[in-house]
């Protein structure tokens, strides 16, 4: 009983969250939203979807343009912020220490995916200042090698026009932001790469096609 009444509140908080939202980025932002690739997105099984990171407002676009629930890896303070926090619960969000080894977090968002739940990741694993695609963090890799789960490869365009890098509130962005759904990857077309340097840079390539950033390690190597 207990379980379907859980699943009762989250279906009606669902589609309640995605009018509200759909409201709110029109006015008082004044954002127009193009989704491009909604169809690509697989409607049910585990799977993990890929993002770059331009701004906080990434993971609320991402997860109103998806055309399924998106469980997102989050810092693993959230649960403890007040309303935040208990929006972050109801959603299924995935608490991860960052920048720090963590296998409970790392366990956690394994049996997210085996459960069949979307989970969103951004791999960049902190905002991008310089507006480039920085380089994907390996934990990606750990949780693709125990779920066989296939990759989704999204970009996000835009976001930054919200709420720019360093800013805590958003401002009226009068511009398109753009969710651009790729097609999704097999995971043993990823693992099947000879190194774990060759499998991020996979991801990387894919997820730059898609939001047209240049890559941060190609900045470096680049004379």
């Amino acid at each position: 009983m207990r379980a379907l009444w859980n699943r009762i509140v989250f279906d009606v908080a669902y589609v309640l969250f995605k009018i509200l939202f759909a409201i709110t980025f029109r006015f008082p932002f004044f954002v127009w939203l193009r989704v491009e690739g909604r169809r690509n997105v697989p409607r049910r099984g585990g799977l993990i979807v890929v993002a770059n990171h331009l701004s906080l407002a990434d993971p609320p676009f991402l997860w109103y343009a998806a055309p399924r629930h998106l469980c997102f890896m989050g810092r693993a303070d959230i649960p403890n912020i007040p309303i935040i926090g208990a929006i972050a619960r109801l959603a299924k969000t995935v608490p991860i220490k960052q920048r720090a080894p963590d296998r409970n977090g790392l366990r956690l968002a394994i049996e997210t995916v085996q459960n069949g739940e979307a989970l969103a990741i951004f791999p960049e694993g902190e905002l991008s200042e310089s507006r480039n695609l920085q380089p994907f963090l390996p934990g990606i890799l750990l949780i693709l090698r125990q779920t066989r789960a296939p990759v989704l490869p999204v970009g996000l365009i835009g976001t930054d026009k919200v709420l720019p890098y360093g800013k805590l509130v958003p401002k009226p962005a009068f511009g398109v932001v753009t969710v651009r759904f790729g097609t999704p990857i097999p995971a043993e077309q990823i693992l099947n790469l000879p190194t774990t340097e060759a499998q991020l840079e996979f991801l990387e390539g894919q997820v730059a096609r898609l939001s047209g950033q240049p890559r941060e390690r190609e900045q470096v190597q680049s004379p």
